[in-house]
């Protein structure tokens, strides 16, 4: 059985109209075009509430409507239905702003047009589908997101307090071996509490649902809380952590916690990397913003894993420093941090000489 397409052609031009349902009649495609017709927009629109259609074709210049306004009401009557525009001009960027407002794709009127028509439409019907799906997967990702804040944050906590509890002794003597696969159990709950955290994280700023508060601020001060905070595990590891920081830079807008997160990141990850040396925080001002650099004396990078730094999970493997932890998301987070401030990230690396990353505030 041939499947029955039905469109409705919202035009004013009852020659055009006629040139559109016999380019339809005509059509190679294996399937059946019922056309049904309106002059005005207003028509058009109650049609479109009232009838079931799969395919709307809206003419940008009607008695009562023109334009991208056209558009707007289009799409705002047609719901699910996609909408292609019809326009006499042979002008691309209307066309493209009706698709940037929703419209599923555009023609222009002319001879090629009955020979694009119906497959124009089913190709607009497939797009559609193929949207509706994507606003499902989203959905659903959106639902996992949501489960995996709730359902697991609480019994993760359960347990690393239960652990806490055996491990003390409270709950009966807890011999030094047991202490040991406690502690084991302890460091990959934590673990996997940091993966969750950072993972609702990027989730978040990658949705443009992270609210950053964008006030004036000193990088100095904050390279400096950054260098006070991580200096004692910097310490502990034998290494040198310095700031050099550029005197009289300005104040630039920025999120304090947001850039905090990016500096404390990229210190925490020369930290993993570098078994001696230094690692030095930077800062400097150019002619439009504000550079921070962060460089040490580690492993460095090869050039083909410098492309998956800033990529979700995107950890390198390094043979010369092992028992690497962490959740292959501080660098992706970071970047996301950077470009929401309309900035940009970047690393430069040698083997065996060490690695820098640059981010750079305009301001």
């Amino acid at each position: 059985m041939t499947p029955k397409i039905r469109i409705l052609v919202v035009d004013d031009d009852e020659v055009d109209c006629m040139a559109a349902k016999r380019a339809l009649a005509g059509s190679p495609l294996t399937v059946k075009f019922e056309v049904e017709t309106a002059g005005t927009m207003a028509t058009g629109i109650d049609k479109l509430k009232r009838e079931p259609f799969d395919v709307a074709l809206f003419d940008l210049g009607l008695p009562d409507s023109s334009g991208l306004d056209t558009v707007k009401g289009a799409l705002s009557a047609a719901g699910e239905v996609p909408v292609v525009v019809l326009t006499g001009l042979a002008d691309d960027q209307t066309g493209i702003s009706a698709i940037n407002l929703g419209a599923t794709d555009y023609l222009v009127k002319g001879p090629a047009i009955a020979s694009m028509l119906g497959r124009t439409l089913l190709y607009a019907m497939e797009r559609k589908k193929v949207e509706h799906r994507l606003k499902e997967a989203l959905a659903a990702k959106a639902d996992l997101v949501n489960m995996v804040s709730h359902d697991l944050r609480i019994p993760l906590t359960a347990i690393k307090e239960g652990i806490d509890i055996v491990a003390s002794g409270e709950a009966g003597a807890v011999n030094e071996e047991q202490k040991e696969f406690l502690a084991l159990a302890k460091r990959n709950v934590e673990r996997l509490t940091r993966l969750i955290t950072d993972f609702l994280d990027f989730e978040k700023i990658d949705a443009d649902k992270q609210q950053f508060n964008i006030a004036e601020n000193d990088i100095n001060e904050l390279a400096e809380n950054v260098y006070k905070m991580m200096g004692p595990v910097a310490r502990q590891k034998g290494l040198d952590l310095r700031i050099e920081l550029e005197e009289g830079l300005p104040k630039i807008g920025f999120d304090y916690d947001g850039i905090t997160r990016v500096v404390t990141n990229l210190v925490s990850n020369a930290l993993k990397f570098t078994t001696e040396g230094s690692i030095v925080i930077r800062t400097r001002k150019d002619e439009s913003g504000i550079e921070v650099a962060v460089a040490d004396t580690g492993c460095g990078i090869s050039k083909n894993d410098l492309d998956k730094l800033f990529k979700k999970y995107g950890q390198i493997k390094s043979t010369k420093v092992k028992d690497i932890e962490g959740t292959g998301l501080g660098l992706a987070i970071s970047k996301l941090i950077v470009e929401q401030h309309k900035g940009k990230i970047r690393a430069e690396s040698k083997l065996g000489k060490g690695t820098t990353f640059y981010f750079y505030l305009p301001g």
